[in-house]
């Protein structure tokens, strides 16, 4: 799963695709596996800029992560990956940047400022996933 997001050049998911899958999860309907969701997600480009990929990666767990929570921490990993390379890797600080875009973010309704506002709080579940993302540059990269 990891290799396949790493190697997202080859393999992007749209826009469309991204509407498609926040639209069948919230219906309901969704029939992939968390596996593929975070393989969706982690393929997604929202932006060329570190900054805007960051901040669309956190909305994109905002809408996803309530309604999946099993991917929860799969989700956090592919988000801190553009904020790892903006040079942020202190617990501390990337829990600031999460809670700077949960108050900020221009594309976030309550309840997902709600969701990042929670998930700055988690220090331990952002340092494991921190973690984790620094294995798979080792690995992937």
């Amino acid at each position: 799963m990891w290799q396949t997001i790493y190697k997202k050049a080859n393999n992007r998911t749209t826009r469309e695709e991204i509407d498609e899958l926040l639209t069948s999860l919230e219906d309901g309907d969704c029939n992939l596996s968390d596996d593929e969701i975070t393989v969706k997600v982690g393929c997604f480009i929202p932006s060329q800029g570190c900054e805007g990929a960051a901040n669309g990666y956190l909305e994109l767990l905002a809408a996803v992560s309530p309604l999946r929570t099993n991917i929860t921490q799969n989700l956090l990993i592919i988000a801190l990956q553009p904020i790892y390379y903006m040079g942020y890797e202190e617990t501390e600080s990337l829990c600031q940047y999460i809670a700077a875009v949960a108050r900020e973010g221009l594309y976030l309704n309550n309840d997902q400022q709600k969701v990042l506002s929670d998930l700055a709080t988690q220090k331990t579940l952002i340092e494991s996933a921190f973690t984790m993302l620094l294995q798979f540059e080792k690995t992937y990269q």
